[in-house]
């Protein structure tokens, strides 16, 4: 039962996670440069850390793991 089975590289996933981490961060600043913030939770930390999720996501599929036409 040693069937030797491919290795996938974890760099990919461990790439997602620092997009969307650098995405949270880089939205979370153009957020406080663009906007008056208050000091409690609302809908400009929503669209900071989901805007800054997302533009994560996008680099990632749109320029890494596009297919190969």
């Amino acid at each position: 039962m040693s069937e030797e089975q491919p290795r996938e590289s974890v760099w990919p996933a461990v790439r997602l996670v620092v997009l969307v981490v650098a995405g949270m961060i880089v939205g979370n600043v153009l957020v406080t440069l663009l906007m008056t913030r208050d000091t409690g939770l609302g809908p400009d930390e929503a669209l900071a850390f989901g805007g800054g999720a997302a533009l994560g996501l996008l680099i990632e599929f749109a320029l890494f793991r596009r297919k190969k036409r």
